[in-house]
């Protein structure tokens, strides 16, 4: 069984923003190609080439009036898009009036950057990048997910331009890195990918959107998607400052590539 993980960022780090996320949606390949059709339907019925959450709720790119789009096509449009995502999506157990199943895993991981900036006062030996926690934490999510429901094999798909891929492609390429993180050994794809072309990115872009605006449920549509029961992380100022501290030096003794520091980008705001 082959576990295919698609990831896709919300926010740069920029000091317009409060905090970063990513978003990982993961399943098999039976469960991809059911939601693939589905969701390609959807895409035909509003005639949209893809769904890019950001430039369709701000009428901007594809979604111009120019091409026949208003607020409420948009709304109708990703309203359909979450209804897709309610029937694919994986159902645990004790979820009141529903039977539970197996089905696609979306998780999200969340960091706001006053904490993290708080964080690495505290501790400067942490990973001077935000982007390498992000994509280092999401990843061993589908990793947890795939020995869960017993994948043999991973495929990695990021959104082509984010940062978070460098990082792990760093340890895929970096023997010793790959020899300690035995999952990576069983990693036959890993690269970036167009989400204009893949509806599973297009996926992994409406949830680091809808939690990136978490707490700004406007929307009939965003409303429903935050009332599924899907994996919600946020990393706070407690959790950053406790890290599994041989994890954290075993990472230092492969010397990875370093990146331009997250203060930097902020300009060391506090």
């Amino acid at each position: 069984m082959v576990l295919k993980s698609y990831f896709d960022g919300g926010n740069q780090v920029d000091s317009q923003y409060d905090r970063i996320s990513i978003a990982v949606v993961c399943g098999t390949a039976n469960q991809w190609k059911r939601f693939n059709t589905d969701w390609k339907r959807v895409l035909f019925r509003h005639e949209a080439a893809f769904l890019h959450t950001t430039d369709a709720v701000s009428l901007k790119n594809e979604f111009v009036q120019e091409n026949g789009w208003d607020y409420q096509q948009v709304n109708d449009f990703i309203g359909d898009c979450v209804t897709v995502v309610e029937k694919h999506i994986a159902i645990p157990e004790g979820v009141k009036g529903k039977r539970p199943r197996m089905g696609l895993l979306p998780i999200t991981l969340t960091i706001r950057f006053d904490d993290w900036l708080r964080a690495r006062q505290f501790d400067s030996t942490l990973p001077n990048t935000i982007e390498e926690i992000c994509a280092t934490e999401s990843l061993s999510y589908a990793f947890k997910w795939g020995k869960h429901i017993g994948a043999q094999y991973y495929e990695l798909y990021y959104d082509q331009g984010e940062k978070f891929y460098g990082h792990v492609k760093n340890r895929r390429d970096h023997p010793k890195a790959r020899k300690a993180i035995e999952p990576m050994q069983r990693v036959v794809h890993l690269g970036e990918s167009d989400m204009t072309l893949l509806p599973a990115l297009q996926i992994a872009d409406l949830f680091a959107w809808g939690i990136n605006h978490a707490n700004q449920e406007v929307r009939e549509w965003h409303i429903r998607l935050h009332d599924f029961k899907w994996e919600s992380k946020s990393l706070e100022y407690e959790h950053l400052i406790n890290p599994n501290r041989a994890a954290l030096d075993l990472a230092y003794s492969w010397k990875l590539p370093r990146r331009r520091s997250t203060e930097l980008v902020l300009g060391r705001r506090r």
